[in-house]
C-alpha cells in the first residue's frame, strides 16, 4: 500500500469518526460514485487493515480523553442499569420525575406524557390526569454488554475459529502434518 493510499484511508477512518460511525457515508465522502454495497464492504476491508488498527485506536483513545471515559465507569454504568429499581418512579408526576437522582434519570430511554381532562355532569372539567410512561434501558442489554466488556464470550468464539490445533510428539507424524501444511501432499 503506498503512503499516499494509507493517508486517504486514515481520512476516510478519521470521517467515520465524525459522521456516527457510518462506515458506508465515509467511504463514499472520498469514493463519491461506488454504490452503498461496494463502500460498505470495502470500508469493512479497510477498518480491518493491519495499517489502520493503530490508528482506530489512537482515534478511539482520544474520543475516550475527551469526554472522560474509563472501563471502570462504563462498567460502573452498566452496573447501575442492571441494579437500578425502577418502582421508585411509579406515579410519578413530571415535576417528581425531575427530581429523581441523577443515576435514576439516566435509565429513562424514552418518556411520553398524556394528559386526560375528566368533566363532571355540567361538562365543565372537575379533574386533569397527566400520565407518564417511561420506557428504561434494558437490563439484558446491559448484562450482554458487560460480559462482552469483560470478554466471558470469548471462549465460545474460539470455539467458533478456525484454528486447528495438533499435538504430538512423534517426529514421524510431525513431518507428515508440516508437509500437509505447507502443501507438499
Amino acid at each position: 500500500m503506498t503512503k499516499k493510499t494509507l493517508q486517504k484511508y486514515k481520512r476516510i477512518i478519521d470521517e467515520w469518526f465524525v459522521n456516527g460511525f457510518n462506515g458506508t457515508q465515509a467511504y463514499k465522502k472520498y469514493y463519491k460514485h461506488v454504490k452503498d454495497q461496494t463502500a460498505t464492504v470495502n470500508f469493512s476491508k479497510i477498518q480491518s487493515l493491519p495499517e489502520l488498527k493503530g490508528h482506530i485506536k489512537e482515534k478511539h483513545d482520544a474520543a475516550a480523553r475527551i469526554i472522560n471515559v474509563t472501563h471502570e465507569g462504563i462498567l460502573q454504568e452498566l452496573k447501575n442499569w442492571i441494579e437500578s429499581d425502577i418502582t421508585e418512579t411509579i406515579n410519578l408526576s413530571p415535576e417528581e420525575l425531575k427530581e429523581l437522582p441523577i443515576e435514576l434519570k439516566r435509565l429513562i430511554a424514552r418518556y411520553k406524557t398524556t394528559t386526560r381532562d375528566i368533566y363532571g355532569g355540567d361538562e365543565q372539567v372537575i379533574e386533569t390526569i397527566t400520565t407518564v410512561q417511561l420506557q428504561f434501558v434494558s437490563k439484558e442489554r446491559a448484562i450482554d454488554m458487560i460480559s462482552k466488556h469483560l470478554g466471558f464470550y470469548e471462549i465460545d468464539n474460539e470455539q467458533k475459529s478456525n484454528d486447528i490445533h495438533i499435538y504430538t510428539s512423534n517426529p514421524k507424524h510431525k513431518g507428515l502434518i508440516e508437509d500437509i501444511i505447507e502443501g507438499k501432499k
